[in-house]
């Protein structure tokens, strides 16, 4: 384990405090959850996230949940994760609620407002409205002291002499002229990179100074076993992680994921096109049914597929059972020391034709 932060505390995740800062990944915190150490954790609230789908070894995340005394799930869809919730909060969709002020300061600064297009459906609530009320539920009054959505963004908008009903009379954008990052540096000595040199680093100085690697050293890739492909995924344009695949116009555009496969390896294996695999990991975690698509794109020794797909959860009806999952099948990853970031390329599968 990682020595103490500069506070002289301990992180759950294990990571130095100075070099990861804020929030941690939760893959982070599945450790503890099992062993108790360095403390243990009882509760987790699950906001927009579904841990069986983002959190590789599935078996193990069931595990860590199961050590919980208490576990909350807040959702807008009846996802994988929420049969395992105690207490299951519905939250309204995106088009039914106040969100916070969007804020860009890339080339062109600006600040846009995201509104309620229609009510809410049935019972569900805004988050704004479910962090308020269970914090004045905790006795936290003090820390929410504006009664609705609006009157919030209201006060966050007056520091800049502007609220809501400017922003709609502006098709709800307020644009500052900027000009290009290179630019500022240039004629004003200003830099996006948050460094000491205020430049982009090879070498980091700062690791150096606390004795950590200060340039990154390559470290070959896990052999992958004889008959098997190395996993990779990635992301569609059309879908947003694991949470819209069941969303009508997107599912009727794309219902399921492919599987990858260069062609001439799709030929010695007897695969074509369209042909129907299971896949099956080196720890004999075995997928979902998925659809061949033998393509010169791809390199001989790997497969790759669209991440989100493989839903479980039967109230997902036009997902449910759709493609294969790739985070079932990541049952092994790497930790970075230092970021904690995971390494996920680490899985190998091998496909078995369906009949």
């Amino acid at each position: 384990m990682l020595p103490p932060g500069p506070s002289g505390k301990i992180r759950a995740d294990g990571a130095r405090q100075k070099f990861l800062r804020g929030g941690t990944a939760i893959q982070e915190l599945i450790e503890p959850m099992l062993t108790g150490e360095p403390y243990p954790i009882k509760g987790l609230i699950a906001y927009g996230t579904n841990p069986l789908h983002t959190l590789p070894n599935v078996a193990r995340t069931k595990q860590a949940l199961e050590q919980l005394d208490f576990f909350m799930a807040i959702d807008v869809l009846p996802q994988d994760h929420i049969a395992w919730a105690d207490v299951v909060l519905p939250e309204a969709t995106y088009l039914e609620r106040y969100d916070e002020l969007f804020t860009c300061s890339h080339k062109t600064p600006y600040i846009a407002m995201r509104e309620p297009a229609v009510e809410p459906y049935a019972q569900t609530k805004p988050a704004w409205w479910i962090v308020r009320e269970l914090g004045i539920r905790l006795g936290l009054e003090d820390f929410f002291q504006w009664q609705d959505a609006e009157e919030y963004l209201n006060r966050r908008l007056s520091s800049i002499n502007l609220n809501l009903a400017k922003l709609r009379e502006q098709n709800g954008i307020a644009i500052q002229k900027g000009k290009p990052w290179l630019e500022d540096f240039e004629k004003e000595n200003s830099s996006p990179f948050a460094t000491e040199s205020q430049k982009i680093e090879l070498y980091s100085a700062a690791l150096a100074k606390a004795k950590l690697k200060a340039m990154p050293e390559f470290e070959p890739p896990v052999e992958q076993p004889a008959g098997y492909f190395r996993l990779l995924y990635g992301r569609s344009p059309l879908h947003t992680f694991a949470r819209t695949q069941n969303t009508p116009a997107l599912n009727e555009i794309e219902s399921e994921n492919d599987l990858w496969v260069n062609e001439e390896i799709a030929a010695k294996l007897g695969l074509r096109f369209g042909d129907r695999v299971a896949l099956e990991n080196q720890d004999g975690v075995r997928s979902g049914s998925i659809r061949v698509n033998a393509t010169p794109g791809i390199r001989p020794d790997a497969v790759y597929l669209i991440h989100g797909f493989g839903h479980i959860a039967p109230g997902l009806t036009r997902a449910h059972q759709r493609g294969a999952s790739d985070a079932a099948l990541q049952t092994r990853y790497a930790l970075d020391p230092i970021s904690g970031g995971a390494g996920l390329r680490v899985n190998f599968v091998r496909l078995i034709k369906e009949a």
